[in-house]
């Protein structure tokens, strides 16, 4: 890598810097993908805090064993997730994901915690409170403006999901195929586009999908209702009914996965009698 820039003679002007001066240089296999993802980590774990000026490309670009080019191809990628803001003049700044990254940044925020992080759970509760908002609208605006064509294509999609009961992953593509048809049959192109983000979960997050789809025998007896519901043509009570039936659904699934501080193994679960005796 040729250094076309004198070396900075001035210190770094702000603190997180130091958590530039710790990365180590990253592994040569997709180096764009590892450097996009060292700094996002960093960015999401909030050693990179909003309003943090990243230092000069050359600086960077050092600190991570890479060449400019793949630098500024990660930074793109970070800036489309809107992690970053660059402007003319006034350098790379760290920005408030919160304000500005899109929806496909809450699978990028599982993936990167485990499931004894308490965190794991909020942010899974939150993908699943998404996926009822969108169930339950999408099948109340079937259920006013399907087509006989329609009906047919939601149930091929229960038939698929019949075959794959064994196969999380397979019965989670089949789920968000029949969630297609459905958003289809509501004539709503927003709602399609909003289930293109958890539709690439299986593909990008195949743990978490393991995971999230951990009860398929049990589940798969839900999906025939849904047909009759939107056959009513009332889409009222098909937004209660799917809303309702997909509460007990995460309701069961969060008992089977408590977070650490409501697990068994919590002091404040454990009978008065038993206490003393734990260690």
């Amino acid at each position: 890598m040729q250094d076309d820039q004198p070396p900075p003679t001035v210190p770094p002007f702000a603190a997180d810097i130091q958590t530039i001066a710790a990365l180590a240089p990253v592994a040569r296999q997709s180096v764009v993908d590892a450097v996009a993802d060292r700094l996002r980590g960093e960015i999401l774990a909030g050693r990179l805090r909003p309003g943090t000026r990243l230092p000069s490309e050359r600086e960077l670009s050092l600190a991570l064993g890479v060449n400019r080019l793949t630098l500024r191809a990660s930074l793109a990628r970070l800036e489309a997730l809107g992690l970053i803001t660059t402007r003319h003049g006034a350098g790379t700044v760290i920005a408030s994901w919160r304000e500005r990254a899109g929806l496909e940044m809450l699978g990028t925020l599982v993936k990167g915690l485990k499931l004894a992080d308490p965190a794991w759970h909020e942010l899974v509760r939150s993908a699943l409170e998404l996926r009822r908002i969108l169930a339950s609208e999408a099948v109340a605006l079937a259920a006013e403006r399907h087509t006989d064509d329609d009906i047919d294509a939601i149930a091929t999609c229960i038939q698929v999901l019949r075959e794959h009961v064994d196969d999380p992953l397979a019965f989670a593509r089949g789920d968000l195929a029949f969630m297609r048809a459905i958003c289809r049959a509501a004539r709503n192109v927003g709602l399609e586009l909003f289930l293109n983000t958890f539709a690439r979960w299986p593909d990008e997050y195949p743990g978490l999908v393991t995971v999230l789809y951990d009860n398929t025998a049990s589940s798969v007896a839900l999906y025939e209702p849904v047909v009759d519901i939107i056959k009513s043509r009332d889409g009222e009570n098909a937004r209660l009914s799917v809303r309702r039936s997909l509460e007990a659904l995460d309701t069961a699934w969060a008992r089977r996965h408590p977070p650490p501080q409501l697990s068994a193994n919590d002091p404040l679960d454990l009978p008065t009698s038993k206490r003393g005796r734990r260690r």
